[in-house]
């Protein structure tokens, strides 16, 4: 199948399919971030209402999601400003596990551990391996990508 390369574009709404049955759905946000809905946002995967609903998680994620068609576009949607705005993503030390940093907006700081906790690992992920997270996170069980990316 010859699929068109697909440009990534702030606002993009993309359907990601677990499935046959089941999709999705990821909002293109700034740097290589996405934000992730659950299969009930379907019938607003088209409008701002998409907002409505919770965001799974935001996460990083390969060019080969949207650039092959793997994840296919739905639409374009203006995106709040408060969801267009970095969010913290913490850095480990994996010689130093006790030595941690913040990385937002493009800049890296030090920080401490209690600061990190709660934030997503600065990391790209696999298009599988975001599929993976959303099945476990539908299906009420842990992800192995997110436990092997926790603080240590």
């Amino acid at each position: 199948m010859n699929v068109k390369s697909q440009r990534r574009t702030v606002g993009i709404v993309l359907k990601v399919p677990l499935s046959p049955e089941q999709a999705c759905f990821a909002v293109t946000l700034p740097e290589a971030d996405f934000a992730f809905f659950g299969p009930n946002a379907t019938e607003h995967a088209g409008s701002a209402r998409l907002f409505e609903h919770p965001i799974l998680f935001r996460v990083a994620v390969h060019k080969s999601a949207w650039s092959t068609g793997r994840w296919s576009k739905r639409s374009k949607v203006d995106v709040p400003s408060e969801v267009l705005a970095p969010v913290p993503k913490f850095i480990q030390d994996a010689l130093d596990p006790k030595k941690f940093e913040l990385y937002i907006d493009g800049q890296i700081r030090a920080a401490t551990r209690p600061e990190c906790e709660g934030y997503e690992r600065a990391a790209v992920w696999e298009p599988d391996q975001v599929e993976q997270r959303l099945r476990d996170h539908l299906a009420g069980v842990q992800n192995g990508w997110v436990e092997q990316r926790r603080i240590k």
